[in-house]
């Protein structure tokens, strides 16, 4: 994983350790150790089980906050959409909102979803056309590349960009120091339309957090309203999770990670990806599940801000994992230190979601997760 450097900001997939920054290399053997620890958690659930109970699942989190030295944080187990088992430590509240890094994706992904199924987009729709307004603000992409992107392209992480792009130091600390308390889609855009694009659109899966910065801009041109009004009354309020808002202090993150909300209002939001809700419509859920232009290896491609995994019974499997570490001295208004990591995961066959939430955010250590997780909830005899 890249190093953590005072006043640079790292939003990485935790256990994937995608996006190499500035190192130029294909992050396909990032994307096969991923690949390979979700493979394991599938195998070893297939050996005999001993857990027994939804206690078991907080006893496996609690074993592996402990071995990666996490002080701080939260779990919420989820079964046909609402909570049957909820822990914390570290002086965690139980109920309190946590932030969440990149799972915010998923709810951008499902947004984009809403306004596909109204036809106000479409898959194919391309920048040129969907921020066409906005442009008139921003000026047009120095690279003439980006402006063909389509929608589809930019959910599957193929627009092109590079993985530093969108997390670059200089860039999150200039924004963050002038934004306001905006999301600042202009100001983002702005910065982003002066570089080019390190690949072809489509050629390849390259992790971004720039792909999901544009969506969001793309979600206030389409619904003529702030990305966050439109995500929390479109989506958030009608699946359960109410009290979601752009987390005050990272409101500029917005679409690739400022979503902050308690962990249990989450694992509602992440219940859309259950086959039978309809947050998510027939075109949409065809294309999510389709893996045509979507792979990333091992029988797993990338839908609507999140991982999937096609399976014979309960419309599949679905995760995503984020990190969030920054240290800024300088903030307009002081000193600004975070560090915490999260993932998500949906077992469609059990109609479970779990959420994790931990401090701090390490650099190793968050890979096992996945199948310390998955493994007992496998095993588990009776549920609540």
């Amino acid at each position: 994983m890249p190093e953590v450097r005072r006043g640079e900001a790292q939003q990485i997939l935790a256990g994937g350790q995608f996006a190499r920054p500035g190192r130029g290399r294909p992050p396909a053997g990032d994307v096969l150790r991923l690949l390979l620890l979700f493979v394991l958690l599938v195998v070893a659930a297939t050996g005999p089980a001993s857990a027994q109970g939804v206690e078991d699942i907080e006893q496996a989190w609690r074993g592996w906050m402990s071995k990666t030295q996490r002080t701080r944080g939260g779990l919420v187990v989820m079964r046909v959409g609402q909570p049957v088992h909820e822990a914390t430590m570290g002086r965690l509240a139980p109920g309190a909102p946590v932030p969440y890094a990149s799972l915010s994706k998923a709810v951008t992904g499902v947004c984009i979803a809403t306004l596909i199924e109204r036809g106000t987009l479409s898959f194919d729709t391309p920048v040129s056309q969907a921020l066409a307004r906005t442009m008139t603000r921003t000026g047009r992409p120095a690279d003439p590349r980006l402006l063909p992107v389509t929608v589809s392209e930019l959910l599957v992480h193929r627009g092109g960009f590079g993985p530093s792009i969108g997390r670059d130091g200089d860039m999150a600390n200039w924004l963050r120091r002038n934004s306001g308390g905006r999301t600042a889609f202009d100001e983002q855009l702005r910065w982003l339309f002066a570089r080019r694009l390190q690949y072809a659109p489509g050629e390849r899966f390259e992790y971004s957090n720039a792909n999901y910065l544009v969506l969001g801009a793309i979600i206030e041109e389409a619904a003529g309203q702030p990305y966050e009004r439109y995500c929390r009354d479109a989506v958030l309020t009608p699946l359960g999770a109410r009290d979601a808002v752009l987390d005050p202090a990272w409101r500029i993150l917005s679409s690739y990670g400022g979503w902050r909300m308690p962990l249990a209002e989450y694992g509602r939001f992440y219940q859309a990806f259950a086959p039978d809700n309809p947050a998510i419509g027939p075109r949409a859920r065809q294309w999510m599940m389709s893996p045509d232009g979507k792979q990333v290896g091992g029988g797993t491609h990338y839908g609507l801000g999140t991982f999937v995994r096609p399976t014979p019974r309960g419309g599949g499997n679905f995760w995503h994992a984020g990190r969030w570490v920054y240290d800024l001295r300088n903030a307009h208004d002081g000193p600004l230190n975070v560090s915490y990591s999260t993932f998500a995961v949906r077992l469609g066959a059990l109609d479970v979601n779990i959420v994790s939430y931990a401090e701090p955010g390490r650099e190793q250590g968050d890979g096992g997760l996945d199948g310390a997780l998955g493994n007992a909830a496998r095993g588990v005899k009776r549920w609540p």
